[in-house]
């Protein structure tokens, strides 16, 4: 069965329901999509937002356009649309390939209420035990349960989200939604992505080569001033979506600077849930001259050639961090993090927590090929002078 026949199967499914709501085209859903999220960040009741695939019956689904799997696909569908009240939303996803939903003031909850209804519709169908010895290679529905609350009272669903989706059993695959869930992905961001990261990689791996005997001195230098502590300082940071990975840097810390932390939590004055203190008495003589310079990020090269982060993007911060981070200082977790950004070009330490979530919000929304460039001509010109680094 192709693709059209099957979302013109799709379409007839939901013109056989009376869903009592409009069904809108692409653009406008993906329009709603982001204005539901932006008042939730406001008002705080979750929703659910679910995609449903037409693509059921190629490699990415059963694979088995039989009577049987349409039977089972087609009662999972309508189980899905006969849940929708007259305030939600309902229309097209981008480029034909489904169906998406917006549940008001739903959670996961709902959600698994929604689960419950298509097993039992499919046992007084006797299809049960075609969907448990039949599984698509893909889950049919993805679903994803936005708040608008705290990172850390986000985090207390992922528990909840862990159990659904083992009782789901890949069946509808549920996570946290983001911003980037929320933005337009059409062919041309999937062609941005890969010159983005074309350009990452050949940069990180030019940049090593020619940069090798000057990481080598740096390295050398870091073990002379304080031989107690590792070369490499290993962090555990947050990068796009909320994923967490180990970044890299010259450590330019006493060893016990973690444990001295606490202790100056009262001289912070980055303003936020950030610790900035202008005369850090944990950086050693040497470790003051990395951070002036930005040397000590060099490591980070390797995580670009990870994937894990950019040449250009958000600074990826601690996890304690983003656990006080109000719902609209998410949004900077949508791409991916990077050496330099609006904040690293605008007097890094010396910019309050508030401005800098905003100048990494600007470049969520406005980020293009001709913005890295010029933030990248801007770092270099920073870094020489060193300005607000410590």
């Amino acid at each position: 069965m192709s693709n059209d026949s099957t979302k013109n199967h799709l379409d007839s499914l939901i013109s056989s329901q009376n869903l009592g709501n409009p069904i809108y085209p692409a653009k406008l859903f993906q329009a709603r999509l982001k204005e539901e999220f932006l008042r939730t960040n406001r008002i705080q009741r979750p929703f659910l937002y679910i995609k449903i695939f037409a693509r059921q019956f190629d490699i990415f689904g059963w694979a088995k356009p039989d009577d049987i799997i349409l039977r089972t696909w087609s009662i999972c569908v309508l189980s899905m649309l006969s849940q929708t009240k007259f305030t939600d939303v309902v229309g097209y996803l981008s480029e034909g390939s489904g169906l998406g939903l917006i549940l008001l003031d739903s959670d996961v909850s709902t959600l698994e209420q929604i689960r419950k209804q298509m097993l039992r519709n499919l046992h007084d169908a006797n299809l049960l035990s075609q969907l448990r010895e039949n599984k698509p290679k893909a889950p049919v529905f993805k679903a994803y349960v936005y708040t608008g609350l705290l990172e850390k009272k986000d985090q207390e669903l992922d528990s909840t989200i862990e159990e659904f989706n083992k009782s789901s059993q890949g069946f509808i695959a549920l996570s946290r939604l983001f911003y980037s869930n929320v933005m337009h992905h059409s062919q041309k961001n999937v062609l941005r992505y890969i010159i983005k990261r074309t350009v990452d990689l050949s940069c990180a791996i030019i940049a090593l080569l020619l940069l090798s005997p000057l990481l080598l001195i740096i390295a050398l230098a870091v073990k002379i001033s304080d031989h107690k502590g590792p070369i490499i300082f290993k962090q555990t940071r947050v990068g796009k979506n909320g994923k967490l990975f180990t970044m890299y840097k010259f450590r330019s810390m006493y060893a016990d600077a973690e444990e001295r932390k606490a202790a100056l939590q009262e001289y912070n004055e980055s303003g936020g849930p950030t610790f900035k203190m202008k005369n850090d008495p944990r950086i050693y003589p040497f470790g003051r001259i990395l951070r002036k310079f930005s040397l000590d990020e060099l490591p980070q090269l390797f995580n670009i050639l990870k994937g894990d982060m950019s040449v250009v993007g958000p600074r990826p911060p601690v996890p304690a961090e983003v656990a006080e981070y109000l719902p609209w200082h998410k949004m900077r977790l949508s791409v991916t993090p990077g050496l330099t950004c609006f904040w690293q070009v605008s007097g890094r330490s010396n910019v309050t927590f508030e401005e800098w979530m905003r100048l990494d919000n600007q470049y969520v929304r406005h980020g293009n090929f001709g913005v890295d460039a010029q933030l990248i001509a801007k770092t270099f010109k920073v870094v020489i002078k060193g300005d607000g680094a410590y």
